[in-house]
């Protein structure tokens, strides 16, 4: 039985599990709960009230407002690092260094700069700590069969890929880069566009992509203040594939007989699946505890999250300079 501790009680941590609309588990906590090899021990917050609500939901009574303090006192086999963007380079590298800790479960971005992400993936390493981040759809089974069927070539060669979304060209335009990277392959050539001058490390970007195996694509960015968007359209040369409402449904196309003009083809919209992101922490949490039992390296690895953070600090770094910016892939 692993003993696993929480930093971060927060949605993703802790409260998505009392949230009526939310289907399967979608939390560490319940993810650690529903695990038959692991146990949550202790649980961390800045927040009294939050604190407490997740200590009182899941019964654990060793509450802490310090991590390092209960790393220190704990020294926990797993722990998962829920907290904001700017705290998790700090946190994720305590965590690896703390003795006795033997993997770790970490939100995105891994970091907010290339180097620091490079370094935490280097300390993992070295100290032989088992280091997954929580690229979701890597972890639903409905995402999983996507790709293969995109793979096994039944839309046929990538033509283009498009997208949307909101909240940060890091938190969560790396959930889109490694979506791309997981369904397509690697992206070569970016560049990025500043559209609504936000303030702050981490604006919502549009930018153009180019692919390895061939194909381009743009990604534009919403605001963040009027809807939550995430929607990714792979389109080939016989087929197409849209990934709507968050990836929850998935809409297949493909090249039949216009039913509005004689003599042409056009994309027929052939069946409507749902997605979902069902379970998506436990089978985390399983692959996890698979690594340590078993050896190996977890769907969604430490390098897996620098390559969307490339892309992601790739993209910034052209809409400041203008440039088109070649990217090394297996640097």
């Amino acid at each position: 039985m692993y003993r696993t501790a929480i930093v971060g009680c927060g949605k993703i941590g802790s409260e998505f599990a009392d949230d009526p609309r939310v289907a399967g588990i979608y939390s560490h906590a319940g993810a650690y709960l529903a695990c038959p090899y692991t146990r949550l021990v202790a649980v961390c917050d800045r927040d009294p009230a939050r604190l407490d609500r997740c200590g009182e939901r899941w019964n654990v009574r060793a509450r802490y407002f310090d991590a390092r303090q209960m790393l220190a006192e704990q020294q926990p086999d797993i722990v998962s690092i829920c907290t904001p963007d700017p705290t998790h380079c700090d946190l994720i590298s305590a965590a690896i260094a703390t003795p006795g800790v033997r993997a770790v479960l970490a939100e995105k971005p891994l970091a907010l700069d290339l180097k620091a992400a490079q370094e935490i993936v280097r300390l993992a390493s070295e100290r032989d700590v088992v280091l997954l981040v929580n690229y979701s759809r890597r972890y639903s089974k409905s995402h999983i069969n996507l790709r293969d069927f995109i793979q096994s070539g039944q839309i046929g060669e990538i033509q283009t890929v498009g997208g949307y979304y909101t909240k940060g060209i890091l938190h969560n335009g790396t959930h889109w880069f490694d979506l791309a990277r997981f369904l397509i392959g690697e992206v070569k050539r970016v560049r990025g566009l500043d559209i609504r001058k936000e303030y702050g490390i981490d604006p919502t970007l549009d930018a153009f992509l180019e692919f390895e195996g061939g194909g381009s694509g743009y990604l534009h960015g919403c605001e963040a203040d009027a809807f939550s968007l995430f929607e990714m359209d792979v389109i080939g040369k016989v087929g197409r594939v849209r990934v709507i409402e968050s990836g929850h449904i998935f809409e297949i196309y493909q090249v039949g007989d216009s039913p509005h003009y004689t003599g042409y083809r056009t994309l027929i919209c052939t069946n409507k699946l749902a997605g979902g992101m069902h379970n998506v922490l436990l089978h985390a949490v399983d692959d996890l505890v698979y690594c340590l039992n078993e050896g190996g390296q977890p769907r969604c690895t430490g390098k897996d999250a620098i390559a969307a953070l490339k892309i992601g600090l790739a993209i910034r770094e052209s809409s400041r300079s203008g440039q088109t910016i070649q990217l090394r892939v297996n640097s």
